[in-house]
């Protein structure tokens, strides 16, 4: 895939994911969150897209990060998660907030999907992609920002604030990945106990 292709299938995506977040949040119903958000943004733009873009260029399972993890992954995994559920649950433990863990297995499975999209799209795709036509240093940039970017489409998300945070969470996911030697495994249990952390503190 040429330079010019893969910047305009990536700007599309993006777009398609925010118009989808944006949507499935003007009266959330059951089945307008479904379509919008589960088949639409999920199913269809984060996975299937992307999913058919690497069919067209030849493109392999390793060449997305799915390999199987070594001693170096797990050393990289283990560091990003302790560093970064210790910066989470740190400040609130020291604030004295209660975070209700027992309301956890109310979303462990869109959890687990939508990390999975986020990752797949942003990190095996966008930034496997980028990396190699521009180098690592853009490709990190560019998946940061983007995973920064398509939170827009969510009404909670919208601070300047909000964006600059989600950018440098986004960039540290997409350090993992990159320091794993471009492993999805790592980059997505980097993402989950995160996502977890968060959902409990929020609901």
């Amino acid at each position: 895939m040429n330079k010019g292709k893969t910047i305009l299938i990536t700007a599309g995506i993006e777009i398609m994911l925010i118009i989808c977040i944006m949507t499935a949040s003007l009266n959330p119903t059951p089945v307008r969150y479904f379509i919008f958000y589960n088949l639409l943004y999920g199913l269809v733009f984060s996975f299937l897209v992307p999913l058919y873009c690497l069919y067209k260029e030849n493109g392999t399972p390793a060449s997305a990060g799915m390999k199987k993890p070594g001693r170096r992954q797990w050393i990289v995994l283990f560091v990003f998660v302790v560093c970064s559920t210790s910066g989470q649950l740190i400040p609130k433990m020291a604030a004295g907030e209660q975070i209700p863990w027992h309301l956890l297995p109310v979303g462990i499975v869109p959890l687990i999907m939508t990390t999975f999209f986020e990752e797949f799209l942003f990190r095996g795709f966008v930034q496997g992609r980028i990396e190699q036509q521009y180098g690592w240093a853009p490709a990190i940039l560019l998946s940061g920002a983007m995973f920064s970017l398509y939170h827009t489409g969510c009404p909670g998300f919208r601070s300047m604030e909000d964006l600059l945070l989600l950018f440098a969470v986004g960039l540290g996911f997409a350090a993992a990945y990159r320091l794993s030697d471009n492993n999805l495994f790592v980059s997505y249990f980097v993402n989950l106990p995160n996502a977890f952390i968060y959902v409990c503190a929020e609901i």
